[in-house]
């Protein structure tokens, strides 16, 4: 029954959205300026509504241990020993986007296989650089603006 709403609803508000005039002189603007931008009536609202996959465990774990890394900062080096690469380098991001990224995050998440490293706007200095460099010998790119 509550699929049956649900479906109904989106149908509506597909169909407002597909006469949904946004420019109300489009026929001006039609006759001296194609636009190949995507208009209104391509987007399918639907998709925003209905998600094709739920987020995986990994992301989800993730999304945890970033919104309680600065309770695990102590602890961080023995706790992300075992990490992948892929997860430190994306508790590297979750630490840089939250302004908590310092020497010992990134020492502590510091890894062999990282190639690029993004620590643009932290509080790294050049000693905790200095020994991501000795740790990841592979690494080519380092973004510090």
């Amino acid at each position: 029954m509550e699929k049956e709403e649900a479906d109904e609803s989106i149908g509506s508000v597909n169909t407002y959205l597909h006469n949904l005039q946004l420019n109300p002189n489009s026929d001006k603007a039609k006759s001296t300026h194609k636009s190949h931008a995507p208009t209104l009536q391509s987007f399918e609202f639907s998709s925003l509504v209905k998600r094709k996959w739920p987020p995986s465990l990994v992301s989800l774990c993730n999304g945890v241990v970033g919104r309680h890394l600065e309770d695990i900062i102590d602890d961080l080096a023995e706790i992300a020993s075992t990490f992948p690469s892929d997860i430190k380098m994306a508790l590297v991001t979750i630490a840089r986007r939250r302004k908590l990224l310092n020497d010992d995050i990134i020492i502590a998440l510091a890894d062999s296989s990282w190639e690029i490293l993004d620590i643009s706007g932290s509080d790294v200095s050049d000693f905790g650089l200095c020994h991501v460099v000795k740790i990841s010998k592979n690494l080519r790119a380092v973004d510090i603006r």
